[in-house]
């Protein structure tokens, strides 16, 4: 009799470098999955991290690249050959999606997404932890927040299609999940809909209940 186990994607929790570098890494058995554990006794799973890469080095199959959000520096590494990854350059601002992981007792990020960012979204991303955990990894001037709200339509012009719909359920989010329908009402991308069903595909967005959608 084939014995079936239930599978639950974990969510990217935002976080920063400081945060990574002061958790306790544990180990766990094959049934449950490696985490961090930080300061406030959060279980991080998966990540999700924005941050400047300072530099950039390729051995091989493998890609490293050390980051830097403000708060700290950590280093991130590709073990897989990723034509992906080849644009990036030093002074990149990325978003990525990963685990932390150790070796010789160092923490570093493994990634399973790494793409390139305007850098005005670091400054939201360090009001987002600064609100959620109490700390100010970088320090913003209030004239600087303003910069970014009115700015905010210029850096929508520059995302692609589904980085546009990815944007539109974080702003739709109340913490449940958003609508289908109103992602599709309210999206000013063509074939939305289309968009939708491959992101699921992709594990970039997930339903958390039925009809409604999250961002990893």
């Amino acid at each position: 009799m084939e014995v079936k186990t239930n599978y639950q994607r974990q969510a990217a929790i935002k976080t920063s470098v400081k945060i990574i570098l002061e958790g306790e890494y544990r180990q766990e058995n094959e049934e449950t999955p490696n985490y961090l554990l930080t300061s406030r006794g959060e279980r991080i799973f998966r990540l999700n991290l924005m941050a400047t890469i300072l530099n950039k080095e390729i051995q091989g199959n493998i890609t490293n690249f050390f980051l830097d959000d403000g708060s700290g520096q950590i280093n991130l590494r590709s073990f897989e050959e990723n034509n992906k990854l080849d644009y990036l350059k030093v002074g990149d601002v990325v978003v990525v999606i990963g685990k932390v992981r150790t070796y010789n007792q160092e923490k570093y990020l493994s990634s399973e997404i790494v793409k390139k960012i305007n850098q005005k979204w670091l400054k939201v991303r360090a009001l987002e932890l600064k609100k959620t955990f109490q700390q100010e990894p970088i320090i913003i001037e209030k004239e600087e927040v303003v910069e970014v709200v009115k700015e905010e339509e210029l850096v929508e012009e520059e995302l692609l299609p589904i980085q546009k719909i990815t944007h539109l359920i974080k702003s739709l989010d109340q913490g449940e999940g958003v609508m289908i329908e109103e992602i599709i009402s309210k999206s000013s991308v063509n074939d939305t809909e289309i968009l939708l069903e491959k992101m699921l595909e992709s594990g970039e967005i997930f339903q958390n209940s039925p009809g409604k959608v999250k961002v990893l």
